[in-house]
């Protein structure tokens, strides 16, 4: 349930509780985009199956692993991975990346095909400059990655080098 909401010049903002990450998030629903729709996102990301969390993580285990090799080639690596709330491994379970993620806002834009899509945005230990975001629409994960402020309508090519969530197959 979104919750404080108010108006600002390009959104509206609010909060909710994410059961997934079990605290307060900051909900943007941009303008074009009703309280009613942004309440069905909410409810989604909160209702996130098993399948697709697990998709998430594994696509969040391997932006880490990649933003760490970009910050070993400028000397930095150690010194992000000593900030880790996890050791890394790779045979750790791609849940335990969880722990290095702070969701900060879901952003809800305008349906342009009747279901269900938003954005995620989050804080994470191993990409402090860049951060990530997840997209989601009609119940997949389409884009994870550098936070860019995508839509769930933007192209996404399955191809991109910077997505990966386009790399995972369960």
């Amino acid at each position: 349930m979104i919750i404080g909401l108010n108006d600002g010049r390009f959104w509206s903002e609010g909060k909710f509780v994410c059961s997934l990450f079990r605290r307060d998030m900051k909900v943007l629903i941009y303008h074009g985009a009703d309280k009613d729709y942004a309440e069905l996102c909410v409810k989604d990301f909160n209702d996130l199956s098993a399948e697709l969390v697990e998709k998430m993580c594994r696509a969040a285990l391997m932006y880490c692993f990649a933003s760490l090799n970009s910050w070993s080639e400028i000397d930095k690596r150690d010194e992000i991975e000593a900030k880790l709330n996890v050791p890394l491994t790779p045979d750790m379970p791609p849940e335990k990346i969880m722990d290095c993620l702070r969701p900060v806002i879901l952003s809800v834009r305008e349906s342009q095909d009747g279901q269900i899509g938003y954005s995620v945005e989050f804080d994470c230990d191993f990409e402090p400059e860049h951060g990530m975001e997840i997209v989601l629409h009609g119940g997949e994960l389409i884009y994870a990655g550098p936070f860019a402020d995508h839509s769930a309508w933007d192209e996404y090519p399955p191809d991109d080098p910077m997505n990966y969530a386009a790399r995972i197959r369960l």
